[in-house]
């Protein structure tokens, strides 16, 4: 029997037998597993709320910049936030109790959003070149590359969120500085 016309539908019973292209292989499928959100989204937004201390409104506009991005779970559909979140919302409050200005605070979460966007997506298409493809390439079965490349995932991500954590900190530090001596007429440290 020849395959129908590209423009014709698949037969009812050709269509079960085609291989679902969507579908992840048991490597792939693996390493989605493993780089699903790793810190439970124990609070709704009324536990979020209560932890932090913030307003509704002050969460809804922070979620608007991209800073604060809630898990959705499938049972509920309602938002779920982390500890991670509760310690992201403390630090924001903590800049707005120091005198920061909530449009500054806005605005550098829109800055760091699209800033940390760029970064990821780097960081991601370096994964794919440089481990995932290279590990599928010389792995001698399915699950030998999906053990190969979840260890590399779990020792990459804390890795590259240290790395990265450190960097900000130095350039702060180092901006911090030269703004100081240029107002102080001074030499750059």
């Amino acid at each position: 029997m020849s395959p129908p016309p590209p423009d014709e539908p698949l037969p009812a019973d050709a269509s079960a037998t085609q291989p679902d292209e969507t579908a992840l292989d048991a490597p792939d499928a693996a390493l989605a597993a493993a780089a699903v959100e790793d810190d439970a989204a124990a609070y709704d937004l009324d536990g979020l709320l209560a932890a932090t201390g913030a307003t509704r409104a002050l969460l809804e506009a922070v979620e608007r910049t991209g800073l604060l991005a809630p898990q959705q779970h499938p049972e509920d559909a309602s938002p779920h936030y982390s500890a991670s979140d509760v310690a992201a919302v403390r630090a924001g409050m903590t800049l707005l109790d120091a005198g920061l200005p909530l449009g500054e605070l806005l605005d550098l979460a829109r800055r760091t959003d699209a800033a940390i966007q760029q970064i990821a997506d780097h960081a991601v298409e370096a994964f794919l070149r440089f481990v995932r493809d290279p590990v599928r390439g010389t792995a001698t079965s399915d699950e030998e590359a999906a053990d190969r490349l979840v260890t590399a995932y779990d020792r990459m991500l804390p890795a590259t969120e240290q790395l990265v954590a450190h960097h900000l900190r130095r350039r702060l530090l180092t901006r911090a500085a030269e703004r100081i001596a240029d107002e102080l007429g001074g030499e750059h440290p």
